[in-house]
């Protein structure tokens, strides 16, 4: 029978020198085994946060762009028609309340970006919390239940 004894004596007798090149081996290559698997990670966290810095970028609005948007849709929400004169016509200073966003036409999940102002909207909260990033204006229209209408300031008010 061939066994450890045999190569340790084949190799002149030094067992301990063997066994000490075997554990070097050994050690060497998980050492080879631990770098490659650490600069793995490395490079996966560098493309993870490199694809979150692009996708911050887009998903960004400027203020100025904001400040264009409302003022270009006059204030009012795109989906319910909910505006500031509409609020202050029932009560002077109610349209100080309303909470309008800018919201993406095209989400950036599905391409869209925050710096070309003809993908942005103005929308209340409400509007914009029930479209989130899938929904169309069309969509969230049919399920609008806020109690009000679509209003039309230019049709004469009539009591029932």
């Amino acid at each position: 029978m061939f066994g450890f004894e045999d190569i340790s004596k084949g190799i002149g007798g030094d067992l301990p020198v063997l066994i000490l090149a075997v554990l070097l081996a050994v050690t060497l290559l998980i050492l080879i085994i631990v770098t490659a698997r650490y600069k793995m990670q490395q490079y996966y966290m560098y493309r993870r946060d490199l694809m979150e810095h692009e996708v911050a970028g887009r998903r960004r609005i400027r203020v100025a762009d904001k400040r264009a948007v409302f003022e270009r849709d006059n204030y009012t929400c795109q989906i319910c028609g909910i505006s500031k004169g509409l609020l202050d016509s029932y009560c002077e200073g109610l349209g100080d309340y309303l909470l309008l966003e800018a919201d993406h036409i095209r989400s950036v999940s599905q391409g869209g970006t925050g710096r070309d102002i003809d993908n942005l909207q103005c929308l209340c909260w409400r509007c914009n919390r029930k479209k989130g990033g899938y929904k169309t204006n069309a969509q969230v229209r049919a399920m609008i239940d806020y109690g009000v209408e679509f209003t039309d300031m230019d049709q004469p008010y009539i009591d029932y």
